[in-house]
This record gives structure tokens, sequence and C-alpha cells, in this order.
């Protein structure tokens, strides 16, 4: 059984290639930080406020310059990075990523450039257990089959890990940890033997069918329409093109999306399909439990809480989805 100080050993081995991202805690709140001390990473599996999104999709990347008739692409610096300790879901969450981007060369340049190193805590050494009851999933052996990892480490009960490798690369920064109790991992896909998920397919058809339901109405007068909702969810992917002038020539960048603003489905003669704040969660819902379900056959959705724990108006989705069961 592997202890924590082989663990230590293996987090400075990456850090001598790659740039360390962990869960790291801050104040009262543990976020996705940039770890130069590895004493700093968290280990207790709670899933951080903010998500590894900008890792894999920045905020803001060039693509390309125009300039005297011809396209130009922009040199992108693409520095090694390691997501270390990323739970389950959001290893789900970047395998979606990984579906919708797949033929995106920016994407696939800086996703080359990353090291994945997923973590579970079966049993966080904590007082308070329930404040990890939304990411406490029960670890089943076909789980790490289904979700794309580098080196995946699970701690046990005993507060030992185990180790398991899903990649050469993984293998080969074992190799040079001097880790050799580790099981190879082989991806089968993103969905089960057993088929789509039950409850992604049960949601599916509680939200199309959802446009009459009460509820759009009273969240209507609630919410804000902040966006932060959007701007924590590991599964959000919308983008925007900008066009900014630099001396002679005209770089085009893409940015981050959010469907709460404004601007997003705003059209050239004025209109904008989501105005009302109660289309914009209807459109926002529909995203995650419809359209995705149905283009990439695996869960928009992957119950992290992000979303509800950000929401300056307590807005929460676990409770909007058994309100809307509801007839």
């Amino acid at each position: 059984m592997i202890k924590q100080k082989q663990i230590d050993i293996l987090a400075k081995i990456i850090q001598r290639e790659y740039d360390i991202y962990a869960p790291k805690q801050e104040a009262e709140e543990l976020f996705v930080s940039k770890i130069e001390n590895i004493k700093n990473i968290d280990y207790f599996g709670k899933i951080p406020l903010n998500s590894w999104e900008y890792l894999f999709f920045p905020p803001c990347e060039k693509m390309f310059h125009y300039e005297k008739n011809s396209f130009q692409e922009a040199k992108v610096d693409y520095p090694k990075v390691c997501g270390f300790n990323m739970t389950v879901l959001d290893l789900k969450a970047l395998g979606l990523y990984d579906l919708v981007f797949k033929d995106d060369v920016n994407y696939l340049k800086r996703r080359r450039n990353t090291l994945v190193v997923g973590y579970f805590a079966k049993s966080p050494s904590i007082k308070n257990y329930q404040d990890y009851s939304n990411f406490a999933l029960d670890f089943y052996e076909n789980t790490l089959e289904h979700i794309p990892f580098d080196i995946f480490i699970e701690q046990t009960k005993t507060g030992n890990f185990k180790i398991y490798s899903g990649s050469y690369k993984g293998q080969d920064i074992l190799e040079k940890a001097k880790i050799k109790e580790y099981q190879n991992v082989k991806f089968a896909g993103l969905i089960p033997e057993e088929g789509s998920d039950k409850r992604m397919l049960e949601l599916y058809n509680l939200i199309k069918n959802s446009k009459d339901h009460k509820l759009w109405a009273e969240l209507d007068k609630i919410c804000i329409a902040c966006g932060k909702c959007s701007q924590v969810c590991p599964t959000c992917f919308c983008f925007d093109f900008e066009d900014i002038p630099e001396n002679n020539s005209i770089a085009r960048q893409r940015v981050w999306g959010n469907c709460f603003y404004p601007e997003f489905t705003a059209t050239a003669g004025g209109e904008n399909y989501t105005k009302s704040i109660k289309n914009k969660l209807r459109f926002w819902y529909e995203h995650k439990f419809v359209r995705i379900p149905h283009e990439y056959k695996i869960p928009g959705c992957v119950g992290c809480n992000r979303c509800s724990n950000v929401c300056p108006v307590l807005i929460n989705i676990n409770k909007n989805l058994n309100e809307l069961k509801k007839k």
C-alpha cells in the first residue's frame, strides 16, 4: 500500500516538469490554485468552489491575426500544467470537453501538455462528513474505465493510497517517482457497458417537457442573472469571438461566453430570444439536460453542486429538479 510520503514524492517529481494546480485551502474556501509548496495540496477530496475549466479552456485565447490580406496563426504558449487531485465528477466533465473539442487544434495542443491526476477519498478524516455528501460517491470497479486520466490516486479508509495508471504518460511519471505498486486501467469510453446513464434519460424528458411548469415563473422573480452558476460550472463551454485591433493587424480571440448575459443571444435585428430571466434559466437547464445528452450521449451536469454553492440568491439546482418532478 502507498503511503503519503510516496504521494509527496510523486508530486515533487511532477513539479519538476509541470506547473501543478490543485485544491488548496484559502481562508474558508477550497479553490483550484497554482501550487508552489506541495504541502498546501488538499487531500480531503472535497470539490473546490471553482472548476478546473481554465486549465483546458482558458477565459481568453488568441486564435489568429489578420494582416495584409492574410491570416496568421497566433503564437500561443502552451505551458506544461498538471491538474492534481481532480475528483471523479471533474474528470467526467473533462471527458465531455474532450468530446466537444475533439477537433479543436488549440484545445488539443493544450491538452497534450496537461497531466491529469485524479483523486478519490473514500473516507475523508473530517468531523462533519455531511458537508461532503454531494461528492462522496460509491467507488465502483468500472468507474475508472470511463473517465480520462493519466494517474489516479484513491485514498483508502486506512489513510493509505492505491495508484492507477491511465496512460503511458502516467506510467512514465510513476516510474520516475519509483512507484511500482499501481494498476493499469484502459479507457473504455465515457459510456458504461450497461448503457446510458438512467438519471440522464429521466432528466432529459423532465426538462424537455417542462416549458409550462410554474417553477420557471417563480425563479424569474428570484434569479438576478449574474451568471455565477455558469462561470463555475465545469461543463459550460460556450464562447464568443472578439476582433481586437493590434497595430496594423486584427487579432481574433476566443473568450468565455455566458448565457445569462444580455448579449449572448442578441441578434443584429435587435431580437433576443432569452431576454427574460426565465428563458435564460430554461436555456441553461436545456443545455445541460437536453442538448448535451442528445448530441454527446453523456450527462451535461455532473452533479458537483458548484452552481448552488455560489448562487447569491440561494437557488439550488437539486431542489429545482425535484420541483419539476411534481405535477
